[in-house]
Formats: C-alpha cells, structure tokens, sequence
C-alpha cells in the first residue's frame, strides 16, 4: 500500500513538473542581440540555432521613432508590406510567444524591410 501511495506521488510530482516546464524555463530573446532591431543586421543568421518556445518573448529595441514592429503573415512578410497589422512603437517592444508556428516580423517604415529589417522565427 505504502508503495503505491509513493508511486502515485512521484507521477503527480513529474506530471507538475512537465506542466510548469515552459512556465519557469521561458526565454526573453532580445532580438538582433547587442545591435537590436535596426537595418544591416542579419536576422536569419540571429535566429538559427535558437529554439523559440510558447511562452517565450521577443523584446525588439530600437530608438524610439526610428523604427516599430509589425506581425505579418507569410505573403506580406515575403513583399515587405503590413496592410493589417497594428505597428509597436515603443522601442523596447515585448512580444510574448503564445503560440506555435512560423511568425513573421517587419519594420514597417518606409524601405526599412527591403534593406533586410525583418524576421521570421518557428515557435516549438
């Protein structure tokens, strides 16, 4: 008896364990590292190898009025054009990954996508 009863314990244990894994071990990524969101950085070469998680953020830090942060889907990712998506503009920008898939990210001023200011990411 007293050896089911610590059996049923330790699977109660590893089950809460597994539960809050994403919650404890999440990850603030901040993008493009010490260069931050602007024109001239490599963003393929920043998120290769980085394994984005549900609960995750990407914090996007750039000079306020010098840039923002617009999510795009896959077509206006590939034609550097936002026609839906509300711009951020803060310039620490914190953008919680909430769920899995591609995600796609661009400077929406003027030129700035087209010089290589964007980003797409596979949250796991």
């Amino acid at each position: 008896m007293a050896m089911a009863f610590s059996l049923r314990v330790l699977l109660v244990a590893i089950a809460v364990v597994a539960m809050t894994a994403n919650i404890c071990c999440a990850t603030d990524y901040n993008v493009g590292d010490s260069a931050g969101w602007n024109t001239g950085v490599d963003y393929t070469a920043w998120a290769k190898g980085k394994t984005f998680k549900v609960g995750d953020t990407l914090v996007f830090k750039y000079p306020v009025g010098a840039h923002n942060v617009i999510e795009v889907n896959k077509g206006e990712f590939e034609g550097c054009k936002a026609t839906q998506g509300v711009p951020l503009t803060s310039g620490n920008d914190r953008v919680p990954l909430r769920s899995s898939g591609p995600k796609y990210f661009i400077c929406g001023v003027a030129g700035h996508c087209d010089l290589g200011q964007k980003l797409t990411i596979t949250v796991s």
